[in-house]
């Protein structure tokens, strides 16, 4: 449970390189020292970042791997990306009932573009690439996103993905048929579809379904601050709206809910900053700092928007459906079980259009493949791209 704490921070974020410090889009690698870039074409984008920062693609041992796995060439990171734009490009020229379909592919080889840029060697990625590394539990099915699962093996491009984001991939998530999930549980861990989740499953009689996200007020990133200790504080208020008309504090279940790497300040009620603190260097950032930031980052998710949305997720919920993982990684996992329902069980997927679960059905489809796609991006660079006009 967060406590209030003790230590003073600047109610002025600290500048690095004359900006803002704060909490970056990138799940593993923010780039600090970036300006926000703009722009409405982020394939063109990342394709322009492609060509100046080239990488070339390389075996460990060209002399028994060429033979084996052929010319390194075809394994180009722009290759994949191309045709991540092209299989995008024809998601949004398709019916709702066949939008899953080529916008997992989409998904597929962007990762693919993604992981051939980031390995060193062609042999670190290239068996993984031969299989998605998630499959369906046939022994448990149904009609309802609460009956539909999925999983994922302990190799392919899922796998390896879920692995260079999450440390402890394997422990969050285990593979094999007795870990797999619900759609009901991954949708729900979303910040993205969350309303819709929320008013699909909230009934006037039944039980209500605990938010997951609280909203950060303003539509700015959590900031760094400097502590009275001359260590590094990340902080933020939330929005008051999500308690009520006029609440005067965080209501105690949301707290007993919030990480402990979390406080409460002693100034204001609403505001949270982290308990540790991190080294501040006078040009650089501390490697101490960048492993902080790390931590804290994996407890917001972000919305892609014209502004910047950022949402606290209640990663210490006591409630079953809670998964503390990548959201590209649900994202990922949820469009290929649907997909699959796209090709294998087309009936089934018009029963689901055509439920009481349609909307959310919907709103995932209509938004995760642009979520995924700039979420990704910013993995790949580092950097936070947001639509132009937007600073």
């Amino acid at each position: 449970m967060p406590k209030r704490t003790s230590i003073k921070v600047d109610d002025v974020p600290y500048q690095y390189k004359n900006r803002k410090l704060q909490i970056g889009k990138s799940y593993t690698s923010p780039d600090f020292s970036s300006h926000t870039v703009l722009t409405d074409d982020i394939f063109t984008y990342i394709d322009f970042y492609f060509s100046s920062h080239k990488k070339a693609m390389k075996y460990r041992n060209p002399t028994v791997s060429k033979i084996k796995y052929g010319d390194e060439k075809k394994y180009h990171y722009s290759f994949y990306w191309k045709q991540a734009m092209s299989f995008y490009k024809a998601a949004k020229t398709l019916p709702m009932e066949s939008v899953p379909l080529v916008s997992y592919y989409s998904m597929l080889n962007a990762v693919k573009a993604f992981i051939a840029f980031k390995c060193y060697y062609i042999e670190d990625f290239v068996e993984h690439f031969s299989r998605h590394g998630l499959f369906e539990n046939t022994a448990i099915s149904g009609n309802e996103l609460s009956t539909i699962h999925v999983g994922h093996q302990n190799k392919g491009v899922f796998v390896l993905f879920g692995r260079m984001l999450e440390q402890n991939f394997d422990t969050i998530w285990a593979g094999g048929k007795p870990n797999t999930v619900t759609l009901k549980k991954l949708l729900y861990n979303l910040a993205f579809i969350h309303r819709a989740y929320i008013t699909t499953y909230n009934t006037p009689r039944g039980a209500r379904v605990p938010e997951l996200f609280i909203p950060v007020k303003t539509a700015q990133a959590p900031c760094y601050y400097k502590g009275n200790d001359s260590n590094l504080y990340l902080k933020f208020e939330v929005d008051h709206s999500l308690f009520g008309v006029a609440p005067v504090s965080i209501p105690v279940v949301y707290v007993n809910s919030i990480s402990s790497k979390f406080k409460i300040s002693d100034d204001n009620n609403f505001v949270l900053q982290s308990v540790n603190g991190a080294k501040r260097n006078q040009d650089s950032l501390s490697s101490e700092f960048k492993n902080e930031n790390d931590e804290l980052r994996r407890e917001f998710q972000y919305i892609r928007s014209s502004k910047k949305l950022w949402y606290l997720k209640r990663t210490a919920l006591n409630h079953p459906e809670v998964m503390n993982l990548n959201s590209m990684l649900i994202i990922m996992a949820a469009m290929h079980r649907v997909s699959e329902i796209v090709r294998y069980k087309p009936e089934q997927m018009a029963h689901l259009l055509n439920s009481k679960e349609n909307w959310l059905l919907h709103e995932f489809l209509t938004l995760a493949l642009d979520q995924f796609i700039d979420e990704l991006a910013a993995e790949i660079t580092g950097q936070d791209i947001m639509c132009t006009g937007v600073k």
